[in-house]
């Protein structure tokens, strides 16, 4: 057990983080302490840092990252850094140093963050810079949860459940009623929807006609039309794509959708508990080509259980092949909640190096098909500490993904598991206003969830 005294600290948790990074849970401790003097007495395996008193929080990360190096041999790509949104923090520092270029050298020096990395955010932060314009504060993104799947995922810790028939038409007919009652707040605050994104969950496990419902209840409950914002619907497993429903998407005018493969090969489409093939996904694609979507988004998992370097390849190049034209890199994330936490915790912090090969191919590969970088985020017991990264082709980004990574935007979040976050630009701050995650939660204390939504107005 290693013991980290850290000085002139109050709070141990972004010091905690980043020994995280390192170090299994059981394996130190971080303990704040106010000493004025650094000659501690200290046992074996005890270590003090910031014995200069310094409360600069960045000075202090490096001397621990520092130590963390060179008691186990590791080091960190993304150096000191340790939250979700990494743009976040490049795009202040472009304002800060006054470029990008500059940018990346504060990366590298203050929070230690690898070249690579540091080159990563900044293709990111250009690619935002050419492509995006207007204010996000002055319109809102909208999110629809269908929590429901054909099975569920062993790295799952979503707002997903496998749900009969009946189930699925009680959690559908309230959900209406919150989109309506919401819709009719925002059409009265003169609202502008920017993007709507229909996620889970599998949207596409409701049938064709509750889709088709759906849709229309969003279009007229927030005045918006398909063909003139952003909208995107989730098709993500395979098994649930059927022609009725893809001609639905179609006439409703929806012109993004999601088909996710995480992996190409049988074997770990079986061990992560997803009951279809890789045949089932090629005909997914091969259907939705037929419809003309103009945008189809691929997700790839780099370091699903049993999977190779060449095993990770063969399924990129095959979603490439395919026809996907936006494609996330997701690092596998063991997630609290999630069956392959429970039954191996320590899983994230094996096979790093491979899945270190995974992500770099990854970017290399796509950078040669002319895909390009357009959003990141981060997330906890992520294998190798590493990242998620959506490439799209030129102009097939989703403006709902860098919005809500950018959190410079109110999201309305409407069904179980949604986390709505109304933003405040003269602060600069979110507040969140979050739904139940459980849908049979969600049902019985549905009065509830309907008055939350007053609170993106005020109320």
């Amino acid at each position: 057990m290693y013991r980290f005294y850290i000085n002139n600290i109050d709070n141990d948790y972004h010091y905690g983080e980043l020994a995280r990074v390192f170090l299994a849970e059981d394996e130190f401790e971080v303990i704040p302490v106010k000493i004025s003097s650094p000659d501690l007495p200290l046992r074996s395996g005890s270590y003090l840092v910031n014995g200069s008193g310094s409360s600069d929080r960045d000075t202090i990360k490096r001397e621990l990252y520092h130590l963390l190096s060179e008691l186990t041999g590791m080091s960190s790509e993304w150096g000191t850094l340790t939250g979700v949104r990494p743009l976040k923090l490049a795009f202040e520092l472009i304002n800060e140093a006054g470029g990008t270029e500059g940018m990346t050298d504060l990366l590298r020096k203050r929070y230690l963050v690898s070249e690579s990395k540091a080159e990563l955010l900044k293709e990111i932060a250009d690619y935002q810079i050419s492509n995006l314009s207007g204010n996000p504060s002055e319109a809102s993104g909208l999110y629809v949860g269908i929590p429901f799947c054909p099975t569920r995922c062993e790295y799952c810790a979503f707002a997903s459940n496998v749900a009969g028939p009946e189930a699925i038409a009680e959690y559908f007919n309230n959900l209406l009623k919150e989109i309506s009652y919401t819709g009719r707040l925002a059409r009265d605050n003169n609202t502008r929807i920017e993007s709507v994104y229909i996620g889970g969950g599998t949207p596409t496990t409701l049938d064709p006609d509750q889709l088709d419902i759906l849709i229309r209840s969003i279009c007229e409950s927030f005045n918006v039309d398909p063909r003139t914002l952003e909208f995107t619907v989730e098709a993500g497993r395979p098994d649930t794509i059927t022609p009725a429903k893809l001609e639905v998407l179609k006439h409703n005018h929806i012109s993004r959708i999601s088909i996710n493969p995480q992996s190409m090969k049988d074997q770990t489409l079986r061990i992560i508990g997803r009951d279809h093939t890789s045949e089932d996904i090629r005909n997914g694609y091969h259907l939705a080509s037929q419809y003309g979507f103009d945008t189809i988004n691929a997700d790839l998992i780099a370091g699903l259980p049993e999977e190779t370097l060449e095993d990770f390849r063969n399924s990129l190049d095959e979603i490439i092949s395919l026809g996907a034209n936006n494609i996330t890199v997701h690092t596998l994330s063991v997630k609290r909640g999630s069956r392959l936490r429970e039954n191996d915790p320590e899983y994230y912090r094996r096979n790093t190096e491979t899945v270190s090969a995974m992500v770099d191919h990854a970017r290399k590969r796509l950078s040669e098909e002319g895909f390009i970088p357009y959003y990141i985020y981060r997330q906890k017991h992520q294998m190798g500490a590493l990242e998620n990264v959506g490439y799209c082709r030129p102009g097939k980004h989703s403006v709902y993904n860098i919005r809500i990574m950018e959190e410079k935007q109110t999201i309305i979040g409407l069904g179980a598991g949604a986390i709505g976050k109304i933003y405040y630009p003269d602060e600069d701050r979110l507040e969140r206003i979050p739904n139940v995650s459980n849908y049979m939660v969600y049902n019985e204390r549905f009065d509830e969830m309907l008055d939350r939504k007053n609170k993106y107005y005020g109320g």
